[in-house]
């Protein structure tokens, strides 16, 4: 028979720590739910390392005590729905083993148990096929078989097991899992602790290495339409200890936000809450004593630069088969800049050979471009800097390189696109350099984007948040309503030569949405061809082409 002592217990908690800042990285891949910004993590990993500072700190040869320290750093460094969670699994697990000096398996059956009963109490509407399910096995499976073990580590080591195959169900329980072919992050991280923790337990000395999770499908999933935008925490230092205010605050944040989490103890409350009123949940909070801890993430961003990370790994997968197939010289070869995966779609189907993950908000360097360019084997290499800002930049490169290159100074995408639907791989170099010019030359440039403060352009007043339209870098239009928006860019670009509109969808929009919205303008536009497709850009819902 294996009794856990408090020595035991500090190298259990080291080991965890220690396994899971190996496997953080990893555990954010899997971050889907409940909005995927890839922070899970590095969250939970926040989250026991302050635990561990607190633990470790504390010298008793109580486990019950050592227990109750972690807990206490759990909750005052928790971050994120997943810390926060995982703060009270801890505290569960204190309130379960406190009267225990050493461990032993009712020690360990009664831990469990409670962790499960406080995680679950913690949050407001518990959702299946989370951390939450894993524990709720984990726990269900240690009350069950108490009696059949009488060492501890044995005991410990088929509770993990029962916690690895309640993960492996956590896809059938989410869908959101199921569709991105993952199981849930944080669940992962748990199991991750929980291993560390046994090796720990053991005394072994492991060098832990990142584990590899494959996907179950070639589909990487984001969240097109976050419904609250700010991942919000803090920590109340108040002087009322009556339960019921905690509740109270519970009820007043739920009228605009979600993934709530509210623990009181003591003197403390932790609070985490998406919203998009971050400032209104600082002021109830306010109301109930002095803030620490103050935390509020753009989790749009989040996802967007989550995003932006996989489009550039598309790149590099891209660009990797791009060179094992280099053959034999060309005659011309095509760099293009273009964010968006439906954007780069685009311009590779028209057998473009590399592109320049950059636009408007993210511009490349001149040895971006350059490190492209020197992957082509072409006699002439072209490149379309799709943006005003970048052409300067393309004929830097175009200078520092020994290949001969040329840029085509194209201001934006449509033009850039307008490009390469023209051209002709058959033509001499002369002619080639005439038709792209002649390109973009036919092709009027639009885009619908957002105002980011009030301003008055040419007399006319916008507003912040409004809908902007801008035809050839003018602003046309402005309106809250983005329909109105977009008609009145395409009434003032459209002209009697004019056949073709192609809307490019960027990545707030659904499609939805796009289709409703060419609909509603095809019944104003009879003798015009309007086509849509999903860019899925940054920063503009549209860009628009006008041929």
């Amino acid at each position: 028979m294996t009794n856990i002592n408090a020595g035991m217990m500090r190298n259990a908690i080291k080991s965890a720590i220690k396994n899971l800042d190996v496997n953080k990285e990893m555990v954010n891949s899997l971050n889907v739910f409940p909005v995927p910004d890839g922070d899970t993590g590095i969250n939970m990993f926040l989250t026991i390392k302050s635990a561990g500072n607190y633990a470790l700190a504390e010298e008793t040869t109580h486990c019950g005590e050592l227990s109750q320290a972690l807990s206490k750093g759990a909750l005052m460094g928790a971050r994120g729905n997943s810390g926060v969670i995982l703060s009270q699994i801890l505290r569960g697990f204190y309130m379960g083993i406190q009267d225990f000096k050493e461990l032993d398996v009712r020690a360990i059956k009664r831990g469990f148990e409670s962790s499960k009963e406080i995680a679950y109490k913690a949050v407001m509407k518990p959702t299946e096929g989370t951390i939450l399910s894993v524990i709720r096995y984990m726990a269900a499976f240690a009350v069950s078989n108490q009696s059949k073990y009488s060492d501890t580590i044995e005991y410990l080591e088929a509770i993990y097991a029962e916690g690895e195959r309640a993960l492996e169900k956590t896809p059938e329980m989410l869908p959101v899992l199921k569709e991105a072919g993952v199981v849930d992050s944080g669940g992962k991280g748990l199991l991750v602790l929980m291993r560390g923790a046994i090796d720990g337990l053991k005394g072994e000395e492991v060098q832990y290495t990142a584990e590899v999770v494959e996907t179950k499908t070639q589909e990487v999933h984001f969240d097109e339409n976050i419904k609250f935008g700010y991942c919000t925490e803090f920590i109340i230092h108040t002087d009322n200890t009556d339960q019921h205010d905690a509740d109270t605050l519970k009820e007043e944040l739920l009228k605009f936000g979600d993934s709530l989490v509210c623990v009181k103890v003591e003197d403390i409350i932790k609070v985490h809450v998406h919203t998009n009123h971050p400032g209104k949940a600082l002021e109830l909070a306010l109301e109930r004593g002095y803030l620490t801890g103050i935390k509020s993430d753009n989790m749009r961003l989040q996802n967007a630069e989550v995003r932006r990370a996989h489009e550039e790994e598309q790149q590099k997968k891209y660009e990797s088969l791009k060179a094992q197939d280099a053959g034999p010289q060309k005659e011309y070869g095509f760099v293009a800049v273009a964010s968006g995966d439906g954007i780069m779609s685009v311009f590779k189907d028209f057998e473009v050979d590399e592109i320049v993950s950059g636009g408007q908000t993210m511009n490349p360097s001149v040895e971006d471009l350059t490190k492209k360019i020197e992957k082509i084997n072409a006699k002439t290499i072209f490149v379309l800097p799709n943006n005003s800002n970048i052409v300067l930049t393309a004929q830097k490169a175009a200078e520092v390189s020994d290949k001969n290159v040329i840029v085509i100074p194209t201001k934006t995408i449509p033009q850039g696109i307008s490009a390469m639907i023209n051209f002709d791989f058959d033509l001499d170099l002369e002619d080639a350099i005439e038709t792209l010019n002649d390109a973009i030359k036919a092709v009027k440039s639009g885009s619908i984007t957002y105002a980011v403060r009030d301003t008055t352009v040419s007399g006319k007043k916008i507003n912040q948040g409004d809908y902007m339209g801008i035809l050839e870098s003018e602003i046309v239009s402005s309106s809250d309503d983005i329909y109105e928006t977009v008609l009145e860019t395409l009434k003032k670009g459209i002209d009697e030569d004019s056949s073709i509109v192609t809307l490019y969808a960027g990545q707030d929009v659904t499609e939805v949405q796009m289709e409703e919205l060419i609909e509603k303008l095809e019944n104003e536009f009879d003798d015009i061809t309007i086509e849509g497709l999903m860019g899925n850009q940054q920063v503009y819902y549209y860009l628009i082409s006008i041929e």
